[in-house]
């Protein structure tokens, strides 16, 4: 939402007259709205902002998408213009707000090859439908099915509806792959309450501080991405004072704000205003990752036809982050044996494999499943490219000749054949794989699961009897070749 709308309806509000919250069905519950801004002419290709060597995210507010009430009178237009950005732009990832009609978004996914998404009230979005209807402001997302792939979303933070505007948190696990490395993360797409008055700062802030504590619990050494329109600054709040934010802002060991650039140099992330209020924000985990300088409002209104009156009145907002860096290794959980051949524990295995193009350093790498630390590997193991090492029980139960085998620091793995998760952390404690398994893929002595197509990340877990017709092949290919 627009400041200076903001401020307008605070003056309306003060001498008395009434502003009506409205949200994209028409009418709602305390939602926001928007006006848009004066046009600027100039038509021409959108320039290219992605690259192959990174992964580029892109959040942008699209202004009630879809809506034939409100935003863009032209919807066929709006809609023309919103795909020319996203396809010259060409981003990995795009986390788009404010696309009320379902039939629309669906439309334009259609007319961007290469491309998948959806909204929050897909089907496959667990809670979704309980949130969202097909006609209001709704979170999403865009992304390269080269790229991507989706492993789950859902909806969270739903005791906080209402501080949320209706329009609780988006969260998507995805697994990338860029430049040879395969990367998991959990990206989190959000629409904060708008307006500058004292209960939408309120509501701000508890969601924020709900937000953060949500984090905090759940994902306190994972890959998190957080984007979306927070409809305030990170320093001072649009309604005076401190920002809303301030718990995930002070909060440095653990949060790092991309988007603080956009606040430090003043560079407004909607037309009407210098305030910037789309920011991405990411857990320690993923600053490694982060291109440092590659935040971006990108002003396509220089490309796009009366802009603000035909497409949006937020700009595209981008980061990057560098996952393969020119060959890195890509660690992953291939193959698991929990029910052991005849009752030798020492039998049970995890096998890793290397998919990356660069050689893996283990030092400090920990194997675990729910009971707690099955293996740390020791300082100076390695993995090359294309390799796997295996996780054995114990000694014992390594095959003569595997030398690409060691056996559980811990002096054993206890997996349950019951069901267990199996966890590949880095040294410093980042979740790089992990895998919950069921009574089904244990429940046959001595046959392991594996990934379906073989050392493949996004392959599903099966049965490797019905991969090939061998019982399990640590150390080795499905097909029992060395790798």
């Amino acid at each position: 939402m627009s400041y200076r709308f903001k401020r307008a309806v605070s003056a309306a509000l003060s001498l008395g007259l009434s502003a009506a919250p409205l949200a994209c069905s028409g009418v709602a519950d305390g939602e926001d709205w928007d006006l848009v801004d004066e046009g600027r002419m100039g038509v021409s290709t959108v320039p290219a902002k992605g690259t192959p060597q990174t992964l580029d995210i892109v959040e942008w507010n699209l202004e009630w998408f879809g809506h034939t009430g409100f935003g863009p009178t032209n919807e066929t237009l709006q809609r023309d213009n919103i795909r020319n950005v996203i396809e010259g732009t060409d981003a990995d990832i795009w986390a788009v707000v404010e696309a009320c009609s379902t039939p629309s978004f669906n439309t334009l996914k259609s007319q961007l090859p290469g491309y998948s998404g959806f909204l929050a009230n897909d089907p496959l979005v667990t809670q979704g439908s309980s949130y969202y209807t097909s006609s209001e402001q709704k979170v999403g997302i865009l992304y390269k099915t080269d790229v991507v792939s989706v492993d789950s979303a859902k909806i969270i933070l739903t005791g906080q509806n209402t501080n949320f505007a209706g329009r609780p948190p988006l969260e998507v696990k995805l697994t990338t792959t860029v430049d040879g490395a395969v990367t998991s993360f959990v990206l989190i797409i959000f629409h904060a309450k708008a307006m500058a008055d004292a209960d939408s700062y309120d509501r701000r802030k508890a969601a924020a501080d709900a937000l953060k504590g949500y984090l905090d619990s759940t994902y306190p050494a994972d890959r998190v991405i957080v984007v979306g329109d927070f409809n305030d600054d990170l320093d001072t709040s649009i309604a005076g004072g401190w920002s809303p934010y301030k718990s995930l802002v002070d909060d440095t060991a653990d949060y790092f704000f991309p988007t603080m650039a956009f606040t430090l140099a003043g560079k407004g992330t909607s037309a009407s205003s210098s305030t910037p209020i789309d920011h991405h924000m990411i857990t320690n985990e993923v600053v490694p990752l982060y291109v440092e300088g590659s935040a971006e409002v990108y002003k396509v209104n220089a490309y796009i036809a009366s802009y603000t009156s035909t497409t949006s009145d937020h700009y595209p907002t981008i980061t990057r982050y560098q996952l393969g860096q020119g060959g890195a290794p890509a660690l992953m959980l291939n193959e698991i044996c929990a029910n052991e051949p005849g009752s030798a524990t020492a039998g049970e295995f995890v096998e890793i494999v290397n998919v990356g193009s660069g050689p893996a350093d283990l030092s400090g790498y920990t194997l675990s499943d729910a009971a707690g630390l099955k293996h740390t590997f020791a300082a100076g193991s390695t993995l090359a490219p294309g390799a796997g090492i295996v996780v054995f029980g114990g000694a014992a139960g390594i095959p003569a000749g595997l030398s690409n085998a060691v056996a559980a620091s811990s002096g054993g793995l206890a997996l349950a054949n019951s069901g267990d998760t199996v966890t590949l952390k880095d040294g410093s404690g980042v979740v790089v794989d992990t895998f919950a398994y069921g009574s089904a893929l244990a429940g046959t002595d001595g046959v392991s699961m594996n990934r379906n197509p073989d050392m493949t990340a996004d392959g599903a877990w099966a049965l490797h009897t019905t991969i090939a017709g061998l019982s399990s092949s640590p150390g080795k290919m499905a097909n029992g070749s060395d790798f």
